[in-house]
């Protein structure tokens, strides 16, 4: 973790992810959910992004014993105080790191926050509460000319 990073804490996260689960947490005719509460994000994929954008000039300085274990997940999540109104500015990312773990012949990327017992650590200790919250939501911080902001 880099000396400028902060963490956010356990109870914060924890708030954010609640709200936002308890305000999404519809489910279709098969009883599935209809929104997703997080997604996993392989450190492959952030690792050529930072890359593609140089940030990182290539993968030599990359630990690459860890990276294919490596993962990050993204919970959804509101920074909303009770009463406020809701509105796509109060939504927010938690992120967390995620360590791969087997179990019973299943895949399962284990969320790395204090706190939070894992039976197969990863190998380096943990600096802070592990989740991070540092996304800025659009419409407010958006590319409105990208192909991707109204497809």
């Amino acid at each position: 973790m880099s000396s400028n990073s902060k963490s956010i804490p356990i109870k914060i996260a924890k708030e954010r992810v609640k709200k936002w689960q308890l305000e999404n947490s519809n489910k279709n005719v098969n009883d599935d959910l209809i929104h997703a509460k997080a997604f996993l994000i392989s450190a492959n994929d952030l690792i050529d992004c930072l890359i593609e954008m140089e940030v990182l000039k290539d993968k030599s300085c990359i630990n690459t014993s860890l990276v294919a274990n490596a993962s990050v997940r993204a919970y959804m999540a509101i920074d909303r105080a009770k009463g406020k109104i809701a509105s796509a500015d109060t939504e927010r990312l938690v992120l967390v790191s995620t360590v791969k773990e087997v179990v019973n012949n299943k895949i399962i990327h284990r969320d790395i926050i204090e706190g939070y017992t894992l039976k197969n650590p990863p190998p380096y200790k943990l600096v802070g509460t592990g989740t991070f919250d540092f996304t800025k939501p659009c419409p407010s911080n958006c590319d409105t000319e990208s192909p991707l902001y109204n497809p």
